[in-house]
């Protein structure tokens, strides 16, 4: 069966007709306005296709009309600024409205209304190819990225600034066209994706034996072919043009981390663990939501919850990581009972999940030294109970890493530590594993560490220092290390690292078999955007609703510089709840819930044009009802509400499960359970 094609393209400022009352953006957001006006514009009323006539869109049509009266097929879809995602021979009046001239979060807003995302995706749903002929602005207007079959192929024709955009990803293809292009083919750059795309038609109906299956298969060949077509046209052998090479550049999505099959390490598919840092993250299992009531006599050691036990004791980790430095901080109570009743009965832990321990050296980092000796760490394992524990390291990052004689020094004494560690674990009666840990700062000053680790007798591994670096970089040392792990047996665990799914399958790859990261939890208080995590890859912004108090530095803050009452903060707050209550329980409409939070953000001194979109984004998909974790389903609305510990550690106990839970589907990729 021939390929379907699709191609969506912009609607243009110039018009067919543009009488003196056509539509205004106004018009357009008020439903009544726009049908008053729509009434007086009937005798303008046209289909899309004849509407427009600015350059892209006469460009494209001509040679559109040109491939379908020679007997073939292609559908065209145009993104309308003023009515959302059109068909061709869709009729609509004339308007003078345009991405380009919108803010990012009017774009955001306006097409939300539009349903632009919702109708694009419709759209693409049934072709095999679809032509992306959009500006940055329109690009702007879809939330990207589209979901698409396997077998889907998407072609952007576009500036390369637009791959961020549009989240470059699987079954994604780009040519980058510019000024340069513009110039080499003749056209202005207003018109020149029209004018490119009209020329591969004209290819191939000159080609036929080169169809739209060769371009599903090899999607260059849509570059190649505008080249050809664009060198006959000017007599030119198009390897006698000295700008060609450089011309429509084409790119094509390749996993950013592929792995070598010559580069897997042995001990790949043995294990692949996640462990958590514990950072006293509990919360009131009693907790009063309705009133933020919480009884302060009770134990917060002993009495208050970790995320395994609100999920009945199934934790979403494989493993804990616990810092000394954290143990030495805290209260001398917590000491006390951890010392009386071992790390796994404090943390009221499963017994299959290990407990890792290491001397937290971002703690110390300015010290010269660490503050431990190899003697110390090595009894506190062992009376406290630890499975794994880590010998004593010093970071080598930031200045230290710069300055040759501080990381030759951290290097050396990092691994001199280890040596004495493993030396004195082995003449010791220690019960619990001993890791290896190596600093660097390139990848052949990692490999050699890890290699003088494996000489030193360790068959288990760690890699510090590195939480803050980009993919990219671990992905190179990781490389350098692979060969290293030549023993089904070897360990090997990468601190503070948690990427996304597919990156932490190519790090396992390289030899990785444990990381830690408190990333997915700490995500649920830090920044907008990103506090509450979906199954699905989707990230919501929590609603900022925070407790009103007269103490409060922006309460305070905000009456001093502004004037007001408290009473008026506490009444905001309170309204502001109760709204999102009832929205909850479908008594109350989303419009005047989202306008009562806005309010109270607004005497807040919050970003109100920033916070509208994304909160009424997570209120119209309602992500807690669809997650069946067991926060969601016991503190429903409350997950999402940006408030206090109990709220937002359970928003991250919720995070840290969503990630857990798409780790497995990997997990079960490698060892099919």
């Amino acid at each position: 069966m021939a390929k379907r094609v699709l191609v969506v393209t912009s609607c243009t400022g110039e018009k067919k007709y543009k009488p003196h009352n056509q539509l205004l953006f106004d018009d357009l957001q008020n439903p009544n306005i726009k049908d008053q006006k729509e009434q007086a514009l009937a005798g303008y009323k046209t289909e899309a296709v004849e509407l427009y006539t600015g350059g892209q869109h006469v460009d494209l049509m001509k040679g559109v009309s040109a491939y379908r009266a020679a007997g073939l097929d292609v559908d065209i879809a145009i993104l309308s600024a003023g009515y959302g995602v059109l068909h061709e021979k869709q009729s609509i009046y004339p308007y003078e409205v345009t991405f380009n001239d919108m803010t990012g979060n009017t774009i955001q807003s306006w097409s939300k209304q539009l349903a632009i995302t919702e109708t694009m995706q419709e759209r693409i749903e049934n072709y095999d190819l679809i032509f992306f002929l959009l500006g940055d602005k329109y690009l702007q207007s879809i939330e990207w990225p589209l979901k698409i079959r396997d077998n889907q192929k998407l072609i952007f024709f576009a500036g390369e600034s637009s791959k961020k955009r549009i989240q470059f990803q699987k079954g994604h293809h780009m040519m980058a066209i510019g000024t340069k292009e513009a110039k080499e083919f003749g056209s202005g750059l207003i018109r020149i994706k029209g004018h490119l795309f009209s020329q591969l038609l004209t290819f191939l109906m000159e080609h036929p034996d080169v169809s739209w299956d060769h371009i599903y298969d090899q999607p260059e060949l849509a570059r190649t072919a505008i080249l050809e077509l664009n060198a006959f046209n000017n007599q030119l052998a198009i390897f006698e043009s000295p700008t060609v090479d450089n011309l429509l550049p084409f790119s094509t999505y390749c996993p950013p981390f592929d792995v070598e099959e010559d580069l897997i390490a042995r001990n790949y598919q043995t294990e692949f663990k996640f462990f958590i840092p514990e950072n006293d993250d509990r919360v009131d299992p009693n907790y009063v939501f309705e009133n933020d009531y919480s009884d302060s006599r009770r134990d917060r050691l002993l009495g208050d919850r970790y995320a395994h036990e609100l999920y009945n004791n199934n934790p979403n980790y494989d493993g804990v990581l616990i810092s000394k430095t954290n143990i030495d901080k805290a209260t001398q109570r917590k000491r006390q009972l951890i010392s009386e009743m071992g790390i796994r009965n404090f943390l009221r832990l499963p017994e299959n999940t290990p407990i890792m321990g290491d001397c937290g050296a971002f703690s110390y980092i300015e010290q010269d030294a660490p503050p431990y000796t190899t003697q110390q760490v090595l009894d506190y394992y062992h009376e406290l109970g630890y499975d794994y524990g880590v010998s004593v390291d010093h970071l080598i990052v930031g200045p230290w890493e710069r300055d040759e004689q501080a990381r030759q020094h951290r290097y050396r004494l990092t691994l001199d530590n280890a040596r004495e560690f493993i030396q004195m674990h082995a003449a010791g009666n220690y019960n619990f594993t001993p890791v290896g840990i190596a600093q660097g700062w390139d990848p052949d000053s990692f490999a050699n560490a890890v290699a003088e680790l494996k000489v030193m007798g360790y068959q288990h591994f760690a890699i510090g220092g590195l939480a803050r670096e980009k993919s990219e970089k671990i992905f190179e040392i990781l490389k350098k290390i692979a060969p290293l792990m030549d023993n089904p047996n070897f360990r090997m665990h990468l601190f503070g690292v948690a990427r996304d799914e597919e990156i932490m399958k190519s790090f396992h790859k390289l030899g990785v078999t444990s990381f830690d990261s408190a990333s997915p939890l700490r995500r649920a208080w830090l920044g907008t955007g990103h506090n509450f995590h979906a199954l699905d890859g989707t990230h919501y912004t929590a609603i900022r609703i925070p407790e009103a108090k007269e103490t409060a530095g922006r309460v305070k803050k905000q009456i001093a510089e502004h004037g007001g009452v408290f009473e008026e903060f506490k009444q905001l707050e309170t309204v502001a709840l109760k709204y999102l209550r009832e929205y909850d329980a479908g008594q109350r409409d989303l419009d005047s819930t989202l306008e009562a939070i806005l309010a109270y953000d607004t005497l807040l001194g919050e970003n109100r044009d920033v916070h509208r979109e994304l909160y009424r984004k997570v209120l119209e998909e309602r992500p807690w009802e669809a997650c069946g974790c067991q926060i969601c389903q016991t503190v429903g609305i409350d997950v999402i509400i940006f408030r206090g510990n109990n709220r937002n550690r359970r928003r991250g106990f919720h995070n840290t499960y969503v990630y857990y839970e798409r780790l497995k589907r990997v997990k079960a990729e490698l060892f099919g359970n």
